[in-house]
């Protein structure tokens, strides 16, 4: 669907200067009222649009965006969906670099609807405009500090590397409230609606070239341009993830049509382009969140063998059990590693792989345990796992030393009731060790890692 405008028309719109909200209203029981309130702290300039109020929400409005004076970079537009036509060529014709369609009404309901989308597109492929939607929540430049959205709480997002990427707003919602919640940072958070203009393949390769991302996270209801999508995937993967959640695999009784209007397809058909692609597909938006998570803060693997370290032994099971049925292995520690922890441990306690501390109450000698496992030289990557107890002492903070000493990625699992652990989480998280609430979503992430292992070996020996 989209056309080519390069990486500096899509630079622009997502870092502007100067922004307008066609549409913006004082009534609460509108959108247009929570798209200029999402505004309000951008450090810009902000107009709003409003034929029928000369102030909004405390900010001069203006009849139409032929009324603002000054360049305006993006138009936010939250218009009945028979008016965004005649307000998209005035946008054209004011200029503007780039337009944020909310509203919805076009493709996914069909008839003029698709006439009307169809209009759009060829207004901004004359002028050059840039249109994401329509039918969108928007879009969220953290680091810039633009929240071009109906949800002002997403202001709140933390600036970091994580691009995601989707086509519902909902599960675009669903991602960043866990990240806002858990404090993990993300770069840019866009939904792409309808795709009228942009589309996956464009945003694929801005992101590639976008230093402030590290990973991009897709969710997927349907493509239209496949073989764009795995032209810019291919190249993309060379030099970040890409992860990828895709919906719709069920089969119905006719071919599933999205919410956005896209075709859903045969699911095997996906899976087998995000393999030919070297993207790394997943099964829930918890996993998507998780991938990235681990993906954006460690570095992958050298190999697949993983040592795991365990306060308790039964989720020390669990997590043995995930590795083993997605290919990683817990190896034998070397004859000088298990002589080692032999003689720091008890004999009551499980010393091979996994090593149980169970009765190691003094933290100095647990985090040794811990060092000895990961820095064996038949060990990849470690996976500790603790719960909160007042009789057990962490040793969580001690890990960051001691991880990055060994050069090797680490996984925690720990888990407590409330925020009792919010600190060590904080901590670990800053020296490079993601952190999960179970046993089994530590045991998944540790997975993803492993996988995009896989794909940079097939890039090396292909390359």
């Amino acid at each position: 669907m989209s056309y080519s405008g390069g990486f500096n028309a899509l630079e622009r719109m997502f870092n502007p200067n100067s922004i307008a909200v066609i549409g913006a209203s004082e009534n609460p029981f509108k959108m247009g009222y929570y798209c200029l309130k999402s505004l309000l702290n951008f450090k810009g300039k902000v107009y709003p649009v409003n034929p029928n109020h000369s102030v909004v929400q405390g900010l001069k409005a203006y009849p139409s965006i032929l009324d603002v004076p000054g360049e305006v970079d993006l138009a936010v537009i939250v218009t009945p969906a028979e008016q965004v036509l005649g307000v998209v060529e005035e946008c054209a014709e004011k200029g503007v670099k780039g337009v944020v369609v909310i509203t919805a009404g076009f493709r996914e309901v069909g008839g003029n609807g698709l006439r009307l989308q169809e209009e759009m597109v060829r207004v901004a492929r004359r002028s050059g405009m840039r249109i994401l939607g329509p039918n969108t929540f928007g879009f969220v430049n953290a680091h810039a500090g633009v929240n071009a959205t109906f949800t002002d709480v997403l202001g709140e997002l933390k600036a970091g590397n994580i691009a995601v990427v989707t086509q519902s707003g909902g599960v675009c919602h669903l991602f960043c409230y866990d990240a806002i919640t858990q404090g993990l940072g993300v770069s840019l958070a866009v939904g792409l609606g309808n795709r009228c203009d942009i589309d996956f393949p464009e945003m694929i390769r801005y992101l590639a070239r976008d230093e402030k991302t590290k990973v991009i996270a897709l969710h997927i209801e349907g493509l239209d341009d496949p073989r764009g999508f795995l032209e810019a995937a291919k190249e993309t993967v060379k030099v970040k993830p890409i992860v990828v959640y895709k919906v719709g695999r069920a089969k119905v009784d006719r071919e599933a049509i999205s919410h956005t209007g896209s075709m859903a397809g045969d699911y095997r058909l996906y899976d087998a382009l995000f393999k030919q692609a070297g993207i790394i597909s997943v099964g829930s938006v918890t996993e998507l969140f998780d991938a990235s998570k681990a993906l954006s803060i460690t570095k992958p693997p050298k190999g697949r063998k993983v040592a795991l370290v365990s306060v308790q032994a039964g989720p020390a099971i669990i997590i043995s059990d995930v590795c083993k049925s997605n290919g990683l292995e817990l190896p034998e520690f070397t004859e000088e590693t298990r002589k080692k922890i032999e003689s720091l441990l008890p004999p009551m306690t499980i010393r091979s792989n996994p090593v149980d501390l169970a009765f190691a109450y003094n933290p100095k000698v647990g985090l040794e345990a811990v060092r000895l496992a990961i820095q064996d030289s038949n060990v990849d990557m470690l996976i500790m796992f603790q719960l909160y107890h007042p009789a057990v002492p962490s040793i969580a903070k001690m890990l960051v030393e001691v991880v990055r000493e060994s050069g090797k990625p680490a996984i925690v699992a720990l888990h407590a009731p409330r925020n009792f652990v919010k600190s060590e989480v904080e901590a670990l998280e800053m020296g490079g060790i993601p952190v999960y609430p179970t046993p089994e979503r530590a045991a998944k992430a540790a997975v993803y890692l492993a996988k995009y292992k896989q794909v940079l070996d097939r890039i090396n020996k292909t390359a």
